[in-house]
């Protein structure tokens, strides 16, 4: 099988980047396939996670914007992909969108939705790439249904690697939560609820990892994870605290939350506008180590279903049916 896949950059620390980077190794170095991956916007910039020998980086280096800068990638995208004549064309982002219909090959084109499409950045691509990918896959069945009009819409959740380093000491007094600082992770909402309840919980702390590269040590420096965000595409911290062995706490806000937290068993989803609850299951898993461990080892073992041995076969049925 010979796959090319398309996106903007590989050298920041995205989730996207990271998935992708974890999946194309896994074909490469495992299945044995051909895989190159075509970077829009950088030529020789080394990419941020580990890349395979295995697999083949093109970079195109487009330096201009706006409508030059689509016209430009566009065209060099076409030409690439024309001499590598591949089996399945991979594409994500805006401009991956758009050569879903400005394409001048018969490759069949797949187009990954990662994010919410509600809180697109470019609505008009991503409904571009709805009408004419010959797929689109999302992580959720919430988000299939934001693609009515598609050919076909394949649910493919992403795995995580992470494996923890030992086990989690559920007497410890500290709470964990990470993500970038931004509107979708509104940490603003997570210190309100934390102030609610810290003046009777002295001994507690809240950390906010906004960027930490050992991320499997600081999910077991606590002893429950939580999350605040206004939406999400896939909340890998959510599935990666629990491969840790967090419980976890979470608003139900689009998407992934409510297909990764087993409510009352592996941590508490909470109604989106619903803070006093939020306040209550907290305070109860603060006061009730016994509970933190029992939730906490169940969502270890829950979260194997997002685990690479589990979701890569997937992958690989889904490519072998559209060739």
């Amino acid at each position: 099988m010979k796959i090319v896949y398309e996106i903007e950059r590989l050298s920041t620390n995205g989730g996207i980047e990271h998935i992708l980077t974890d999946r194309m190794n896994y074909m490469a170095d495992v299945w044995g396939w051909d895989i190159t991956v075509i970077t829009l916007l950088e030529k020789d910039t080394l990419p941020h996670y580990a890349l395979s020998s295995n697999v083949s980086v093109i970079g195109l280096g487009i330096k201009s914007s706006g409508l030059l800068m689509c016209t430009k990638a566009l065209w060099k995208l076409n030409k690439v992909i024309k001499q590598l004549n591949p089996d399945i064309y991979v594409t994500f982002q805006t401009i991956g969108a758009l050569s879903c219909l400005f394409r001048t090959h018969n490759v069949k084109t797949i187009y990954e939705m990662h994010g919410a499409r509600k809180y697109a950045y470019h609505p008009l691509a991503t409904y571009t790439a709805e009408m004419f990918a010959n797929a689109v896959t999302v992580l959720t069945s919430e988000q299939k249904k934001d693609f009515p009009r598609a050919k076909r819409v394949e649910i493919i959740p992403n795995f995580t690697l992470i494996n923890a380093r030992g086990i989690p000491d559920y007497g410890s007094k500290t709470i964990v939560a990470a993500g970038r600082k931004s509107y979708q992770k509104n940490f603003k909402r997570l210190k309100y609820l934390w102030e609610r309840v810290a003046p009777w919980h002295k001994e507690w702390t809240l950390k906010i990892h906004h960027d930490t590269k050992d991320m499997a040590t600081a999910y077991i420096e606590g002893s429950l994870f939580v999350m605040t965000s206004r939406f999400e595409g896939f909340p890998m911290v959510l599935i990666e605290s629990m491969r840790c062995g967090l419980p976890v706490i979470a608003f139900d806000c689009p998407y992934g939350p409510s297909t990764i937290i087993e409510d009352g068993k592996n941590g508490f989803l909470i109604p989106y506008d619903d803070d006093d609850l939020f306040v209550e299951k907290l305070t109860y898993l603060m006061e009730n180590p016994q509970a933190r461990q029992q939730m906490g080892e169940y969502a270890k073992m829950s979260a194997e279903r997002f685990s690479q041995e589990h979701v890569m076969p997937i992958w690989k049925n889904f490519y072998e049916s559209i060739v």
